[in-house]
C-alpha cells in the first residue's frame, strides 16, 4: 500500500498497530493497512488464533475479528 509509510507518519496509532500486529508469531510479519487507512488487518490460520491474537492486544487498541471471503456474494449475480 503506497499510503502506510504516509498514514504511518502522521498518525502513529497506525504505524503501532501495524507493528503490533505484525510481531505476533502467528501474524507471520504480514500485518498491513487497508486503502487509505481506515483499518490495520492481518491473517490468520483461523477464526480461534485470531480471537486469542486479540484478546491479548494492548488495551488502547481497538478492533475485531472478522472472517475473510474468497469472492464478493456479487459475482454470482455477474452470471
Amino acid at each position: 500500500n503506497d499510503l502506510e509509510s504516509v498514514a504511518s507518519a502522521l498518525y502513529p496509532e497506525v504505524a503501532e498497530s501495524i507493528s503490533w500486529l505484525g510481531q505476533q508469531d502467528e501474524c507471520r510479519g504480514l500485518a498491513r493497512m487497508t486503502g487509505s487507512g481506515a483499518c490495520v488487518f492481518a491473517a490468520f490460520q483461523s477464526r480461534e488464533v485470531a480471537q486469542a491474537v486479540f484478546a491479548r492486544r494492548p488495551v488502547h487498541l481497538q478492533g475485531f475479528v472478522a472472517e475473510g471471503i474468497d469472492q464478493h456474494p456479487l459475482y454470482a449475480w455477474a452470471d
